[in-house]
Parts: structure tokens; sequence; C-alpha cells
């Protein structure tokens, strides 16, 4: 196994599981950026945002089941909750839970709960009366209680928070922009305020278009202002190779040449491990495979419209998010989709095929393809697809053609 020394693993099987819940030790590829992350959390906290399906669920797995010497973890998916008093309950519970001798040091709770009324908990935290604890004292509260409780055993906490962008909008939705806001500016304070508590925020969607929903309605707040931003990116193209070679062993695939079929399996799908896995676990075992064979197998999963790839997200996405300005992503998409790469110019002349715009709209609307992750700004300022598969994807999808 070429790859073992480089992917830091173990020489042992590893077979496709495309979606499910990985081992850690099957996350391949990420030690170096999960350094780097811990590395930061010493001085500050991170928002990892990227596209779904990239990896940023997994990373945060990794590193609660491995955390740096003198971390307590906790992870949970936010994007479920709709309110801002099951984002604080989930909160405490989860501090409770792993913390050295659970609910008894969450003092400050029990104070606020009263011994008559427990730790009683049913979709909220509730006091002895019945009425819902508010939600941002229960957050302070357990901020303070969580910080007691680290610095007696020389420890620090990370919450890891997955889909902060999807809690914020449901809460917006549910309870209103005002409350919305007032988490974000609580996520912000509390993680200032307590040096020994850190937290690491991912989103697929990003969290501009939460906050430009925002402050059109008031909002003057920065909540990432101290946070290091963090893009995970796909594998690093050697390490994509290696996985897709581990998995070709594991499944027992036979390959014609089983060098040129793993690279092409890695930059086929942008060398993105789901999608490794994704294209891997369809291969029936009773072929032997070529480039040529594997081409058709991709092409042919991403043009059943029942497919379970998840790709017509990035499509039906543009109308939430772009609203009047979809037609004009629409026709970006498409004009890079089939040339590969474009500067500015070309992609200019190509949308003037379809319709007028002004130039500055135009610069806006590439901006956000960009911050979106749908295209890439390269330095010598060419525009492109940032995941290879989903510009194949597109083409099929649209009935376009690459062009030569």
């Amino acid at each position: 196994m070429v790859f073992a020394k480089r992917l830091g693993i173990p020489l042992k099987t590893i077979r496709t599981n495309p979606g499910g819940q990985l081992d850690p030790s099957e996350i391949l590829g990420r030690d170096e950026l999960i350094q780097r992350i811990w590395n930061v959390l010493e001085g500050r906290c991170v928002y990892m945002n990227d596209l779904r399906r990239i990896g940023k669920t997994q990373i945060m797995v990794k590193m609660k089941a491995e955390p740096a010497p003198g971390w307590v973890c906790v992870k949970r998916d936010l994007g479920r909750f709709h309110s801002a008093e099951e984002f604080a309950r989930s909160a405490f519970e989860d501090s409770a839970e792993v913390l050295t001798g659970g609910k008894t040091v969450m003092r400050k709770m029990a104070d606020l709960l009263g011994q008559a009324g427990g730790l009683e908990i049913s979709g909220v935290i509730k006091l002895p009366d019945g009425s819902p604890a508010p939600w941002k004292e229960v957050l302070q509260r357990t901020f303070q209680d969580i910080s007691e409780s680290v610095a007696k055993t020389n420890q620090r906490m990370l919450f890891l928070w997955d889909e902060v962008p999807f809690l914020i909008d449901n809460i917006a939705k549910r309870q209103g922009e005002q409350v919305a806001m007032e988490v974000l500016d609580a996520i912000r304070s509390f993680t200032q305020d307590f040096d020994k508590i850190r937290v690491l925020l991912t989103g697929s969607i990003g969290l501009h278009h939460v906050l430009k929903s925002l402050q059109q309605k008031g909002y003057m707040g920065s909540p990432l202002n101290r946070m290091e931003l963090v893009r995970p990116g796909p594998l690093d193209p050697n390490d994509a190779i290696g996985l897709a070679s581990y998995l070709l062993q594991g499944e027992s695939i036979r390959t014609d040449d089983h060098q040129a079929c793993t690279q092409f399996i890695a930059s086929s799908v942008g060398n993105v491990p789901f999608y490794i896995h994704k294209l891997i676990s369809r291969l029936p075992k009773s072929e032997t495979y070529s480039v040529q064979r594997l081409g058709q197998i991709l092409d042919s999963e991403l043009a059943d419209l029942n497919n379970d790839w998840d790709l017509e997200h990035y499509r039906v996405r543009l109308g939430e998010y772009y609203r009047e300005d979809e037609p004009l992503a629409l026709a970006i998409l498409d004009a890079v989709a089939v040339q590969s790469k474009m500067n500015f110019d070309r992609v200019r002349s190509a949308v003037a095929n379809q319709m007028t715009v002004g130039e500055e709209k135009l610069r806006t609307v590439l901006k956000l393809l960009c911050k979106d992750h749908y295209l890439e700004h390269s330095h010598d300022g060419l525009y492109q697809y940032y995941i290879a598969v989903i510009a194949r994807w597109w083409r099929i999808s649209r009935d376009l053609k690459e062009l030569e």
C-alpha cells in the first residue's frame, strides 16, 4: 500500500461507505488540516465553510474522536434546531454529558433551575414554575460552569457545531430576525468572554446569505470577525488517488491499469472523498474496468434523474439565494461549464449573448458564485468550477457539450 505512510493509516481493508459514518481511522488525508485547526484553536475560534459532501462533518468526527491533549470536545448538528431555546438546551446537555462530574458540576445552571425542578428537560429547559428558562441565561450559566469545571482539570472545551447557518435561518423563520441576531451575538460574545472555551462552526451554505437577510433587517454585527476562516477543500490529489486505491482493493474491483483508473476516479470527481466512495460503490465486481468504462458509469450515474448524488441541490438553491439574479448566475455557470476556464472578458462575452447586464453586476454575481463554491478564481484571473464532478453533472443535466 504505497499511500499508507502519506495518509497516516495502518495497512487495512477499507470498504466504500458513501454518506455513512466512517471510523475515524478511515477518514484519510485530513491530518495536516486538522493539526492546523488545533493550532488555530489555541488562540481563537474557527468557522469552516465549504460545499456539502466535502468532508466537514468527517473532519469534526475525527477531531472529536482524537482530540488534541488537554481538550474536551462535544459535537452537535445544529441544523435540526428551530429555536434559540433548543440551541441553548443542547449546549447545556452536551456539556454536562462530557465534563468530569456531569451535571453535578453545572452549579450555576442548578441555581437557575432550582432544586425542586431538578434538571428536568422536555423540548426546552424548564424552570420550577414550568416556564421556559431564558435561553440567553442558560447559555451564560452553561459557559460559566464549563469554564470553572475545565479550569480545575487544566483543560479546555471545544464545541463542534455543524450547520450553523441553517440554525440561524431556522430561528429567523420561526422566532424572527431579532432573535436570530441575538443568537449570533451571543455566540460571539461568550466565546470572547470565556478563554477556556472555543467553538468550531461549520456551514455548507455561506453564512453571508443569512447575514445579508439579517442586515436588511438592521443587523450590524460581525459574528465572524474574531474567527479563523477555514475551507477544507478537496483532498490533495495524491491522497485522493490513495483513497481510490484503498477502496478498489477493499471492494476487490479489478482494473486493466490500476494507476490510470485510480487517477481517473480521483480527478473526475474533484478529489472529494464522498464522491470517490460513491463512484466505486457503484462498480459491479463482475467487470474489469478501464478508464473509458469508468467514465461511462460515472456519466450514467449523473444522467439518472433519480440518482442519489445530491447534485440537484446546486441548481435548486440558486433560486433561493440569488433570486432576481438567478438567470445571470445560470448564464455564467453554463458558460464556464462548457469552456472549463474563462477570464472575465470571455465570461462577459458569453453572458452578453443571452442578456444585457452591467459590468459591476456581473462582477458581483461572479464573486458570489465563488463564495458559494460553485466557481473558483485563480491568481491569473481565470474562473473555473471548484469541483469537477459538479461541472460534469451541470453539463449533463443541462444538455451542454464541453468544448474541445
